[in-house]
Parts: C-alpha cells; sequence; structure tokens
C-alpha cells in the first residue's frame, strides 16, 4: 500500500506493516509541514487484516471520503483522507496492479443499454449476486445491484444515475459477465478510479472500490475472490504442491522374533512345574502348623 498525495505535499510513500505515524512534529515517520496539521496529527496501523486510522492529539481534524472521524476508521485501497488541509489516497503499490486487460471482452459495450423490454425483463430477473454498496456521496449507505449490465451516467436511461458535474451521460458500465466483472468507460471525460487508480476499462473484484467524482461504492461479490486472496493463491499452491511431492520416509523394520527353540520349551515347562511342588510342599507345612 502507499499513500498519495495528490497535490505534491509529500511524495508518494509506501506503507509497510507495523504503526506509521503522521503530523508535523519531526519524529513521525511522515512529517507534513502544513497549516493545520498537529505535530502528532495521526497513525496508521497497517496488518494482513486490515489497515486502521486512529486520531492522533485531541482537536486534530480527520475526514475519510468527507466524513469525519473521532477516534478511529478503517480504511480500504481508494480512500481520500483528509488531515486538516493535506488530502492523501490509499492507493496499491502499483498503479499496474488494477488489471485492465479484460479476457474475452475486447470489444466495447455499446452507447447505451439495450432495449429490448424481454432482454431488460430477463436481466432484471437474475440473482443480484454483485452488487455496489455506496460508502460516499448521494449514495451513501444505497445497495445498487448488478445483474448483468449496470450503466452509470447521468443520463435519465441509466441504471445507476449520478447528477455529478464531472459525469458523462453515459460515463461506464459494470458487467456481470458470470465468469467476472469487467468496468468500461463508454467514452467519458474523466475516466473512473477503482481503488484510487484512475482507469478506462478494469478487472473487478470483491472489496474493490470505485469511484465517480464525490460518489464511492464498495464492490460486493461474496462469491468472488479479492485481490489479496488472488495475491497470496499462488504461494499456497506452491505449498501444496510440496506437501503432495514429499517422499514418504521409511519406517525402519522391526528386527523379526527369534523362534522359540524346542529345548527352551521344555526348560519352561520343568520350571512351571518346579515352582507348583514348591507350593504345594509350603502349603502343606503350613496345615500341619496349625
Amino acid at each position: 500500500m502507499r499513500l498519495c498525495f495528490p497535490n505534491n505535499e509529500h511524495p508518494d510513500v509506501l506503507i509497510a506493516p507495523g504503526d506509521t505515524a503522521i503530523g508535523s512534529a519531526s519524529d513521525n515517520a511522515i512529517v507534513l509541514t502544513a497549516p493545520g496539521v498537529a505535530p502528532h496529527h495521526a497513525r496508521l496501523n497497517v496488518s494482513t487484516r486490515s489497515i486502521v486510522l486512529a486520531a492522533g492529539e485531541g482537536g486534530a481534524r480527520i475526514h475519510v471520503n468527507a466524513r469525519p472521524v473521532v477516534e478511529k476508521a478503517i480504511l480500504r485501497l481508494g480512500d481520500v483522507v483528509s488531515l486538516d488541509t493535506i488530502k492523501f489516497t490509499l492507493k496499491p503499490d502499483r498503479d499496474d496492479s488494477i488489471d485492465t486487460c479484460v479476457p474475452g471482452h475486447v470489444t466495447p459495450p455499446p452507447a447505451a443499454p439495450v432495449d429490448a423490454a424481454d432482454t431488460a425483463t430477463r436481466v432484471r430477473q437474475l440473482p443480484a449476486r454483485v452488487v455496489l454498496r455506496g460508502v460516499s456521496g448521494s449514495y451513501f449507505g444505497k445497495i445498487v445491484p448488478v445483474r448483468g449490465r449496470l450503466t452509470i451516467g447521468c443520463g435519465s436511461d441509466c441504471g445507476l444515475i449520478l447528477d455529478e458535474p464531472e459525469m458523462s451521460r453515459h460515463h461506464a458500465v459494470i458487467e456481470n459477465a458470470g465468469d467476472g466483472i469487467y468496468l468500461r468507460d463508454m467514452g467519458s471525460a474523466n475516466g473512473t478510479f477503482v481503488n484510487g487508480v484512475l482507469v478506462r476499462d478494469a478487472v473487478l473484484h470483491t472489496d474493490d472500490q470505485i469511484a465517480f467524482d464525490r460518489n464511492r461504492f464498495l464492490l460486493e461479490a461474496p462469491s468472488l475472490p479479492t485481490r489479496s486472496d488472488l495475491a497470496s493463491a499462488p504461494a499456497a499452491a506452491q505449498q501444496v504442491n510440496v506437501t503432495q511431492t514429499m517422499r514418504a520416509i521409511d519406517k525402519p523394520a522391526a528386527p523379526p522374533v527369534p523362534p522359540v527353540e524346542e529345548g527352551n520349551r521344555n526348560d519352561i515347562w520343568w520350571l512351571i512345574g518346579a515352582a507348583a511342588l514348591i507350593a504345594t510342599g509350603i502349603a502343606v507345612l503350613l496345615y500341619i502348623s496349625l
């Protein structure tokens, strides 16, 4: 993960797992000398499971996607964090980590949704396996299902209408193709942001954050893997292969039990008979003494 400062107040910073302090004091990992930034303004805690932003000194102004943060906030790639007047965006380590190659979908979609009534009816009846959940903007807290194809723009014929100055009439389309989820630009002037990266076309994954100007949506598709799942899959597969191809450990065979010779058998019976005679003699002596 990296922090990108769009107004160049600070160079891009790669964030390693652990705590990262941000503020105007010189002992911070990221020093921001700007009006309104407190000496210890905020702290980022990055782990394999989450990204947590914690407010620092009392009164430090922090916003995430234009919403105020009092104590802590869970962050995702694509979030815009404001520390008073300074903003930074959470992005992947590299912009090219957002796949722009759409296998099997090389032909751009039509400029408008299909108008056939029967086709529209079938699309509406498909299960809403994929949804967009609004995390900022006018659709905050709302759920938008993606059944087949969802056209986004400011036009009244779009499935997701975003009346924003930066939106084109038909801005983009999200296609739920069954084998994957694809974002297509439809000739917009400003493109779309996926996890903070400006794209025209992209392969989408579960938990991706898609931004159209001020409107941000989280893609939720429970049956599909996240980007982190895909990144860890090769290592896991390699580990399984190594386990399956390990040579079996040869356990040494137990030494054979030597057979009992005939002479040894006779000795054993003689010892048993002698023990029986002694026991009988002791019993007789005890009886006479009584």
